[in-house]
């Protein structure tokens, strides 16, 4: 997953624009899908007692509708303890027959949607929107964390490009000039320990897709535009040869999308955009051909342990899990498979 600016000491001053008619979104069923990812842990060293297991729950969005999760075994309805305070799966489960290993599976069934943005005929009228609700829209333009619009990088990397919001300037249009600035400005990197912050990603000018992601978000946010992230999978299943970064690759993968008045949800794929070498990359921006599995919005979520305290999770694409017991849990040894099937 910037109206033209006057530069006041460290801060960019903008004008908002009007909601712009200039564009519409085009969104229709695509398939539906059951995706289920397997995970294996062992603790050879470990009698355990008891496991605690946390899954996303995939939220209903504009790109994908008709949602259900499930934690097997014996997952429930629980939330993270950030203000945000998303849908989780939450097992725990006794370690009788369990000591030294354990499989859980997490199993979504979703119907995913393509959505395009496209020009409004001359003459017609585009469809009407209504406009977020307040408080929703007040939590998606708010910034801090990874968000860090404030800090001077991300400040001067936007005076650096022009990436001031320019009088009239459409969300659409101004949106679709930050991600050509960001694509044709950074280049793609993934290490297993990453700084996504903006203002990181400003110094390094390399990241992977959730830095990508988080950047644009948060420029967006800055100029008072709804904008969020969305982690999740590719609908495909993953193969035990795929690497990225010398790391095994389970499909996993952050996109954005933001919230542009009188249209709706656009969604943003700036990763994706880096493998056009040549053009600009465009294709990847207002066109989803709904082949993404989003598991929870927005990263840094804060989950109960129930035995160690409040734990931050950056990304939840696969099971948190703790354990009680006795022994060692060292070595811990994974072992992952994400297997998607479509639904007739």
């Amino acid at each position: 997953m910037l109206s033209c600016s006057v530069l006041l000491s460290t801060s960019l001053l903008f004008v908002s624009a009007e909601p712009s008619p200039a564009y519409t979104l085009k969104a229709a069923d695509k398939e539906r899908i059951e995706a289920v990812l397997t995970y294996k842990i062992e603790m050879p060293k470990l009698v355990a007692q008891e496991w605690i297991i946390y899954a996303a729950q995939a939220p209903e969005l504009p790109g994908q509708v008709q949602v259900q999760t499930r934690l097997e075994p014996d997952g429930k309805t629980s939330f993270d303890l950030s203000p945000a305070h998303r849908p989780m799966m939450l097992a725990r489960l006794p370690a009788k027959g369990r000591e030294k290993e354990i499989t859980v599976h997490v199993k979504y069934l979703v119907t995913l949607r393509s959505r395009d943005l496209v020009p409004v005929k001359r003459g017609k009228n585009p469809p009407a929107v209504a406009p977020l609700p307040d408080p929703i829209r007040q939590v998606l333009v708010e910034t801090g964390g990874d968000f860090d619009w404030k800090a001077e990088p991300a400040q001067k990397w936007v005076r650096e490009h022009q990436l001031g919001r320019r009088p009239g300037e459409s969300d659409v249009d101004f949106a679709r000039r930050v991600f050509v600035a960001i694509k044709r400005n950074f280049s793609y990197e993934f290490k297993t320990e990453m700084n996504r912050h903006a203002s990181a990603v400003c110094r390094a000018g390399k990241t992977d897709c959730g830095g990508l992601s988080v950047l644009l978000v948060t420029i967006l946010r800055g100029h008072d535009i709804p904008a969020r992230t969305l982690i999740g999978r590719w609908a495909q299943s993953s193969n035990a040869k795929d690497t990225v970064g010398n790391s095994p690759y389970y499909q996993t993968h952050v996109k954005a999308e933001f919230y542009a008045e009188g249209i709706g949800w656009v969604p943003a794929d700036l990763a994706s955009a880096l493998y056009d070498k040549k053009g600009d990359g465009l294709s990847c921006f207002g066109h989803d051909p709904g082949d993404f599995l989003t598991q929870h919005v927005d990263p840094h979520l804060r989950l109960d342990s129930i035995h160690f305290g409040k734990q931050d999770i950056e990304f939840l694409q696969g099971p948190a899990y703790w354990v009680t017991g006795r022994g060692n849990v060292e070595p811990t040894n994974t072992h992952e498979k994400w297997e998607v099937r479509k639904i007739p």
